[in-house]
């Protein structure tokens, strides 16, 4: 990787479409650290579409340390930009995930992929590139801590150490719940950031974030459209529930499993794309306990089906699939779901009040 950047003239890091703080703060860190071996290099933050609402401190925060981080809305926005010899994609587990920039990315020389998702379906586009990829779930439960550890191997000390400690801090703190979710080496990372002078009550408020009117609209009318089933796996009862909305499909999905669901699944119209994304979310200690794959046997059939692309974990993850027809993919995760349980599908009917 450091060989890599030495030789790059150009080195763009991307996130996914609408960065959230781990993928976020880990972008900023890798500014400093690519700025550090390279200082002849021409070094940009490209993410597509949009920013997450709970970024906004942690975007604010990396400006403050003099990086420039550009939203990419429109494909014209690309057309200016010169090829870039070296490309550093974070936190992203599919190439749909990248959206407009996808074509920019994959046209680079050398592509270094960080990132600690379970399942991911991002491989070399070309026999001829060079692709490096960084970390797994079973070690890191965050690519802030793949970041970390990249960053205090590193032959050199950075400037401003504690305050990129501080992000990276962040970036663990969102992508894990607060410690919800761990892997082998997370508190460890986190033990590490706090030597190197992290602050923990300033990382807790990088993360705080108020929602929008529209985010309660949307888990209302998430919950208000919902489909309930029963299926049986191992014997055991899976309660699985699956929604349409416009927006916020990470949180309608986790709703659904506050209410009582053990899997949920989410599904959007994307008007840009003219796709469908799909979110899903399941309680941790039901897939543990049946050790339920949710990605690999239901969501990537239905890539299979329609094309695309998407990646995750256990619990947690999404894809966007080649159709625009949500009611077609509806039909298809029924009879997905109907093929892995023991008893069929049996929904829920109930009379409305």
């Amino acid at each position: 990787m450091k060989k890599m950047i030495e030789n790059a003239k150009r080195v763009v890091i991307v996130t996914h479409v609408n960065a959230d703080p781990d993928a976020l703060s880990s972008a900023c860190a890798l500014h400093k650290l690519v700025n550090s071996i390279n200082r002849n290099a021409f070094v940009e933050i490209l993410v597509p579409e949009g920013i997450g609402l709970e970024c906004k401190r942690i975007y604010e925060f990396c400006q403050g340390m003099d990086i420039p981080i550009n939203v990419i809305k429109k494909y014209h926005q690309l057309e200016s930009r010169e090829p870039c010899d070296t490309c550093i994609i974070v936190d992203t587990a599919s190439w749909e995930q990248l959206r407009i920039i996808k074509d920019y990315v994959i046209r680079c020389d050398n592509i270094i992929v960080i990132d600690h998702h379970q399942y991911r379906d991002i491989q070399a586009s070309d026999k001829n590139k060079r692709i490096l990829f960084f970390g797994d779930e079973q070690h890191y439960s965050s690519t802030a801590e793949i970041v970390f550890e990249i960053i205090v191997n590193h032959d050199q000390r950075l400037d401003n150490l504690n305050e990129l400690a501080t992000i990276l801090l962040a970036g663990v703190l969102w992508d894990t719940k607060r410690f919800q979710r761990v892997a082998r080496n997370t508190f460890h990372a986190v033990a590490k950031m706090m030597d190197l002078g992290a602050d923990y009550e300033e990382a807790m408020k990088l993360t705080a974030v108020e929602k929008p009117p529209s985010n309660r609209i949307a888990r209302i009318k998430c919950v208000l459209r919902h489909r309930g089933f029963k299926i049986r796996i191992k014997g055991s009862e899976v309660f699985v529930a699956i929604s349409n909305v416009g927006a916020y499909e990470s949180d309608c999905a986790s709703s659904l499993i506050s209410i009582g669901y053990d899997i949920s699944f989410v599904l959007t119209e994307d008007e840009d794309l003219k796709a469908v994304r799909v979110v899903y979310r399941g309680k941790d200690e039901v897939v543990n306990a049946l050790d339920i794959d949710i990605y690999s046997n239901i969501l990537k059939k239905l890539v299979e089906v329609y094309g695309g692309g998407g990646g995750g974990h256990k619990v947690a993850g999404g894809a966007i699939l080649r159709t625009f027809n949500v009611k077609h993919v509806i039909e298809n995760l029924i009879k997905i779901l109907n093929s892995v349980s023991e008893i069929g599908v049996l929904e829920f009917v109930e009379e409305r009040s």
